[in-house]
């Protein structure tokens, strides 16, 4: 992955990559979202994409407050839309938009869930959801990816999970990267942050990202999923994608959580070809 930039978002250090600046003015913009997994970074998520989109787009892919290299902030009164003006404010910083925003896992509801409002947040053009929407089971999986204890080892486990082809968990220096990531200074706190649940409010709050009004997506919608996901149930899109007005389904054959990364070349194409079709 090439060198990161710095840009000052509302007082906040924020840490983005940026591919295809030749690009930028030309035609819309492309912005990245990662996944929110202990040491999750656009570094990670976006490392096989970045640079084959920036081939035909200007590519934007900041690190979420709390993440990656951006200033480890977490607002207890609301990090959702706390992380929501954030993006929105990055891409007024970045003098870009309308945007066509791709989320991997968390992020991908996390679009979706923007892109359902009466008046979405951000001005997308189109979005692509990967591994994200629908319910998430608490498996055992998902109990490894959420409690994480700052070991080398769990982060092995926490690979394992994400992905099927266990050549990424055996690269020693795959999980240095992901490992030291998730020990920058305030990064557990502010993920870990995520995951509190005080006892007494316990089902008592329904979150917005759990209701999420699919029929409401005007944009065009590309889902994608791994068919091998051992953190969703099989067939979980079934549930949403026939919601969405102008939405397709692409699933990645032999691919777990991080279908990107595991089929980049397959995701690259794909994506390269939906935006072309949106365009049209």
């Amino acid at each position: 992955m090439r060198e990161g930039k710095y840009i000052s978002v509302d007082g906040i250090r924020t840490h983005y990559f940026e591919a295809g600046e030749s690009h930028r003015g030309k035609k819309p913009s492309i912005l990245l979202l990662h996944s929110a997994e202990y040491g999750g970074a656009s570094e990670f998520s976006w490392e096989f994409n970045l640079p084959e989109l920036g081939k035909h787009y200007h590519v934007l892919a900041p690190d979420h407050l709390g993440f990656g290299l951006t200033d480890k902030i977490f607002d207890f009164n609301g990090q959702f839309d706390r992380r929501v003006t954030h993006i929105r404010r990055f891409i007024e910083e970045m003098g870009v938009g309308p945007v066509h925003v791709m989320g991997s896992s968390m992020s991908g509801g996390l679009t979706m869930t923007v892109a359902a409002r009466k008046q979405p947040d951000w001005p997308m053009l189109s979005l692509v959801c990967c591994s994200g929407g629908g319910d998430a089971p608490n498996n055992d999986q998902r109990k490894i990816i959420n409690t994480y204890d700052g070991t080398r080892e769990h982060m092995r486990r926490i690979i394992q999970v994400m992905y099927i082809d266990p050549k990424w968990a055996a690269d020693e220096a795959y999980l240095d990267r992901r490992w030291e990531m998730a020990l920058v200074p305030g990064a557990w706190e502010a993920t870990s942050a995520a995951r509190f649940k005080a006892p007494f409010r316990e089902g008592s709050v329904k979150r917005e990202r759990d209701n999420i009004d699919y029929g409401n997506i005007k944009v065009p919608a590309l889902v994608m999923a791994g068919k091998l996901d051992c953190l969703r149930e099989p067939g979980y899109t079934d549930a949403f994608v026939p919601k969405i007005p102008r939405a397709s389904l692409h699933l990645f054959q032999r691919a777990g959580h991080m279908g990107n990364i595991e089929c980049a070349g397959e995701f690259n194409a794909r994506v390269l070809s939906f935006l072309a079709e949106t365009s049209a």
